[in-house]
């Protein structure tokens, strides 16, 4: 798989992790003392696009395959600890956090579409080769 298609996968991985995160703020928004919580994948990605960059696992041994990392090394995950608008402590606000929801659903839309787009490229090309 190319370098492009790896970071569009690490992309969408990176999309769904933060779904989860916005989805528990939402669901802990009337939780006392609850901070919200999310991770930045974005930074994440620029730093592996950057040159010389790479996405590869640790071996064990010397004789183990190198294989792609489904990890989450690399995402920043944080707390907003130092906010709070809400009397019992509470810093979870529903609108952002469903704003950030839906332009986190269209971020994960784009990477899915142009994975989609990559990998029917490469069908393409392989059937026009025969193979």
């Amino acid at each position: 798989m190319n370098r492009v298609m790896q970071i569009l996968e690490q992309g969408i991985d990176g999309a769904s992790r933060r779904q989860n995160h916005i989805s528990n703020n939402i669901a802990n928004a009337d939780t006392p003392g609850y901070k919200r919580q999310d991770i930045d994948f974005k930074s994440a990605l620029r730093k592996l696009a950057e040159p010389g960059q790479g996405l590869s696992l640790s071996k064990t041994r010397n004789n183990h395959l190198a294989g792609r990392t489904k990890s989450n090394s690399g995402l920043n995950y944080f707390k907003e600890r130092n906010t709070s608008f809400r009397v019992d402590g509470g810093n979870v606000d529903i609108e952002r956090e469903m704003a950030e929801m839906a332009k986190n659903n269209v971020y994960f839309d784009t990477l899915a579409q142009q994975l989609d787009a990559g990998f029917n490229r490469i069908h393409s090309v392989l059937d026009r080769s025969g193979g």
